[in-house]
C-alpha cells in the first residue's frame, strides 16, 4: 500500500498537462459549493498517480491493453489517499483508492510488452479554449465531436516519470483527452467523471483526435455514456451532469413572508452564513429588522453579496471572517457594546456526505465534533462575556439523530453531543437560551445529489424555529 495527499499545486500541475480545468477540480471557493462540498481530485489524475507508482520498477516498454476504472467517490485535495495493489497477472494489475475507509476509485488496467516506445509526434499545447462548456442536459444528450490530442512528454515526466518512461505516448494524450471531453466540453462545467472502459490496439494510423458521441442519457440520474476513439483506441467512458449549486430565496421574496418588526428587537450573530441555512437565517432576521451580522471561513465573496443585497433593500447588515477552530477577540470586539440583545445563529459545519455506509470513522467523528461541539462552545465562551448581552443561542440539530442512516453515524452522533453541550450550558447559564431544534433534510449545497432526494423548503423550516426562540 502507498499513501499520498494531493495539493492545490499538483492540481495546478495535471491541470496544465491535461487541459481539465473545471472549476470542480481548481477553484477550491466554487467547488465548496459543489456536489462533494470541496475540490476534488481529477479521476485520471489518481490514476496515472496510483498506475505511475506501479510501473516504478518496470524497464521494458508496455502498451496498454485495457485500461477500466469507476471513480467512485470525490477524492478531497488535502486528504490521504490510501492505494492498494493486487496483482492479477504479471500483465494486468487491480487498484483500489480510499480516503478514511471510503471506496474512492476501482481501477484494472492490462499491457503488454512492445517491441519498442512510440515516437513523439503530438503537438505539447492545448489547442482548445481553457473555458469550460455550459450545456444543458437535452444539449449533452445528442452531443458529438472531437478534441485534438496532444502531449507535452517532457513535462509530463516530471509528473510521472514511470508512465512515460515505459507507455507510448500516444496512449496517454488519449487518456488525458478523455478528461479534457469530461470536464471541459461534455457535459462540460457541470460535470463528474464516472468511469471508463477502455481498449487499446495496436493500429495508431489516422487523425490524432478524440472523438466522442453520446450513445445513452439516462435523463432522470443525468448520466452520460460517451462513445470515444482515437488513433489505437476506442471504448467509452461515463459521466454526470453535476448538479448545480443550490440558489436560496432572494431577499426580496422572504420579505413576503416576514413582519417587517418581529426581528426588530435583536442583534443577529450568524456563524457560517455565506451560504446555505445561515444565508437563509441572515436573510430572514434582516427582513424582520434584526441588526444581523454573518461571518464567513472562505466564502467572502457569497458573504459580502448576501449583505449587498440586504443593504441595498434597506434593511442592516455587516459581515467578517471567522474561523471556528480558532480563538477569535475579534469577534468579541465586533459584538461588544450594543444596545440590543444579541442573538446567537450557529450553523458553522464541515461536509456532511461522503462516509462508507456501516462503517463508523473516528476521524470524521473527530472532525464533526471540531465544528458542532469544540468549534461552538469556543465560540459561546468568547460571547459570554457581560459586554455583550448574548442572551438567546439556535443551534440547529439533525432529524439524522433519529433517523441514523448508515452513511451518518459520525453526524449524527456529533450532533447528539452537541444537544447535550446544549443542555449543559443552558443549566451552568441559567439567563441563557438556546433552541436545538432537529432539523429534517432541507434544500441546501449540503443536500444536493446525483439521485431524485425529498429536500423541504428551508425558508418555512426555519422561520418557525426562528420565531420560536424569540417567544
Amino acid at each position: 500500500m502507498t499513501q499520498r495527499v494531493f495539493t492545490s499545486d499538483d492540481q495546478l500541475a495535471f491541470a496544465k498537462l491535461s487541459g481539465d480545468y473545471n472549476p470542480l477540480h481548481m477553484d477550491p471557493i466554487r467547488a465548496r459549493r459543489l456536489l462533494f462540498g470541496r475540490q476534488v481530485v481529477h479521476g485520471l489524475h489518481a490514476l496515472f498517480w496510483s498506475v505511475d507508482h506501479y510501473l516504478k520498477t518496470r524497464t521494458q516498454p508496455l502498451e496498454i491493453e485495457t485500461v477500466k476504472a469507476n471513480f467512485q467517490a470525490g477524492l478531497g485535495v488535502g486528504q490521504t489517499v490510501n492505494c492498494m495493489y493486487t496483482r492479477q497477472s504479471e500483465h494486468q494489475v487491480e487498484i483500489r483508492l480510499e480516503t478514511d475507509k471510503t471506496p474512492a476509485a476501482w481501477i484494472q488496467i492490462a499491457w503488454n510488452p512492445s517491441s519498442q516506445q512510440q515516437a513523439d509526434t503530438l503537438p505539447a499545447a492545448s489547442q482548445e479554449s481553457e473555458k469550460c462548456r455550459q450545456r444543458s442536459l437535452d444539449e449533452v444528450a445528442a452531443a458529438s465531436g472531437n478534441l485534438s490530442l496532444y502531449f507535452d512528454k517532457e513535462y509530463a515526466a516530471r509528473l510521472f516519470p514511470n508512465l512515460v518512461r515505459v507507455l507510448p505516448p500516444l496512449q496517454l494524450a488519449a487518456l488525458l483527452a478523455t478528461t479534457r471531453l469530461v470536464g471541459m466540453e461534455c457535459p462540460g462545467h457541470h460535470s463528474i467523471y464516472s468511469g471508463l472502459n477502455l481498449t487499446f490496439g495496436s493500429d495508431s494510423a489516422g487523425v490524432s483526435k478524440l472523438n466522442y458521441q453520446v450513445a445513452d442519457c439516462n435523463k432522470r440520474l443525468a448520466l452520460l455514456l460517451m462513445d470515444v476513439k482515437a488513433p489505437g483506441m476506442k471504448g467509452q467512458i461515463k459521466a454526470f451532469l453535476r448538479p448545480k449549486p443550490q440558489e436560496q430565496a432572494a431577499f426580496t421574496e422572504v420579505c413576503r413572508e416576514v413582519e417587517s418588526e418581529e426581528f426588530s428587537a435583536q442583534r443577529a450573530l450568524i456563524i457560517g452564513g455565506s451560504r446555505g441555512l445561515g444565508e437563509v437565517t441572515a436573510k430572514l432576521l434582516a427582513a424582520g429588522g434584526a441588526e444581523v451580522i454573518i461571518t464567513y471561513y472562505h466564502g467572502q465573496q457569497d458573504a459580502q453579496q448576501i449583505v449587498e443585497e440586504i443593504v441595498s433593500h434597506g434593511a442592516k447588515a455587516d459581515c467578517l471572517p471567522l474561523n471556528v477552530l480558532e480563538p477569535s477577540q475579534g469577534l468579541l470586539n465586533r459584538v461588544a457594546n450594543r444596545s440590543k440583545p444579541l442573538y446567537l445563529y450557529y450553523f458553522a459545519t464541515p461536509t456532511i456526505f461522503g462516509a462508507a455506509k456501516g462503517k463508523f470513522s473516528s476521524q470524521r467523528f473527530t472532525t464533526f465534533s471540531d465544528y458542532y461541539v469544540t468549534g461552538f462552545l469556543r465560540t459561546v465562551q468568547t460571547l459570554a462575556d457581560p459586554s455583550t448581552g448574548l442572551q438567546k443561542i439556535f443551534y440547529p440539530s439533525s432529524s439524522a439523530i433519529e433517523e441514523l442512516p448508515l452513511d451518518m453515524g459520525e453526524y449524527a452522533a456529533a450532533k447528539m453531543a452537541g444537544e447535550i453541550l446544549c443542555d449543559f450550558l443552558q443549566k451552568a447559564n441559567p439567563g441563557l437560551t438556546i433552541h436545538k431544534p432537529r432539523l429534517p433534510r432541507v434544500a441546501t449545497d449540503q443536500t444536493v445529489s446525483l439521485l431524485p432526494v425529498s429536500n423541504q423548503d428551508p425558508v418555512s423550516v426555519l422561520l418557525t424555529h426562528l420565531r420560536t426562540l424569540i417567544t
